[in-house]
This record gives structure tokens, sequence and C-alpha cells, in this order.
């Protein structure tokens, strides 16, 4: 099975150019918190457009409509995940499982999405990354790509292996790094900038 540790040589390069605020990638914008209150918003679920999501206003205004629709219940699961964990605690790599209660919550809400247009898996996990950076991991297809993962539990199962079994290496790498709103660079954040640019870019670009 694929790993981070074999990307362990370029895993700093990936993401020196991705954070460097002159690079065309969404690090300026995305990661960062700006005024969050604790309730999701609908600025908050577009935000994960930044990531190459479509969402429309369509898309996310029935989130927000006062019925008990599809809509509402899926905002409802992601403010559970929300209102069950902090910004900095649980860690994914801490949990025995992605079985545990704190991350159960997440995949609540995955199963809700068959109901709501436009919202998948990937969608709850960008809107949610931004809030919980050390929790949720960003489904991101070059990534579950990297994992040869084509189900999002899989993928799940097989990223928690690797964070659990590399944490040193992923300590290492996001030494010293923040966010452009100045908070430590999440072990998570970091895994998915170094698979995704190196997915999509390979590694002769960096030489």
């Amino acid at each position: 099975m694929r790993s981070i540790a074999d990307l362990r040589k370029c895993a700093s390069a990936h993401l020196d150019t991705y954070v460097d605020p002159r690079a065309p990638f969404a690090f300026a914008t995305y990661d960062q918190l700006y005024d969050f209150s604790g309730t999701l918003t609908a600025p908050d679920c577009l935000a994960a457009n930044l990531l190459t999501l479509r969402l429309r206003h369509d898309h996310v205004i029935p989130l927000f409509q006062r019925d008990a629709g599809a809509g509402p219940r899926l905002l409802a699961a992601m403010q559970r995940v929300l209102d069950a964990t902090t910004p900095d605690e649980p860690a994914f790599a801490e949990l025995d499982s992605i079985d545990e209660p704190p991350f159960r919550l997440v995949r609540n809400a995955n199963l809700l999405t068959e109901e709501v247009p436009q919202w998948t898996a990937v969608t709850v996990s960008k809107v949610l990354h931004r809030l919980r950076p050390h929790l949720v991991p960003i489904c991101d297809a070059l990534v579950r790509r990297f994992y040869l993962a084509d189900q999002t539990v899989t993928f799940y199962r097989a990223l928690h292996d690797d964070v659990r079994a590399n944490r040193d290496l992923l300590a290492a790498i996001t030494r010293g790094r923040r966010t452009p709103d100045g908070r430590p660079l999440s072990e998570l954040r970091a895994l998915d900038i170094v698979i995704w640019h190196h997915e999509r870019y390979g590694c002769c670009v960096l030489s």
C-alpha cells in the first residue's frame, strides 16, 4: 500500500510550493478561519469552493431553509461534528479507529448527502476540514487515487492507518508551519497538500 512515507524526500518541497503566497493555490484563502462563530454558515459552505468545488447558491440555500427537509438535516449533522469537538481536539490520528464517535459523526453526515443535490462526502470534508483541520481529512480525488481507494470508507481507513504510522514524519514536515492566520498547520492538511501536489504535478517540477 502506498504511504506518505513514500514521499519523504519531496514532502517539504511540495509544501513550500503550495504555501508560497505567490502560488496559484488556495492556501492563502481556504486555510483561514476568518470570523467563525462556532455555527456553520452559508459562507462557510461556499468557502469549500476554493478547493475546486462547484457549489452554487441553489445548492447551499436549501440547507438553511426552516423546514425538516434533507438539506437542514445535513446541516444539522455537520453542526453536530462542530458541537462535539474543538478546532484542536480530537485529532484524527488519536482515534483508535474511524468508527469512534467523533468521526462517526462525520460519516453520519456523509450518509445524508445522498438526498441533497451536489453534496457528497467530498463536499462535507471540504466544508468541515477548514473548521476542524485536525479531525476531518479532505476527501480529495487525487489523494484517494494515491491510496487506491475507490470508496470513501476505504479511503478513510487507509488514511487513518497511514497517519498513525507516520506521525513522526508528519510532525517533522509541519514543524514551524502556520496557516495564513497564524494557527499551526495540521498534519492532515499537510498530508493532503503533499499528496495532492505530488499526484497533480509529480516531483520533476521541484528540481
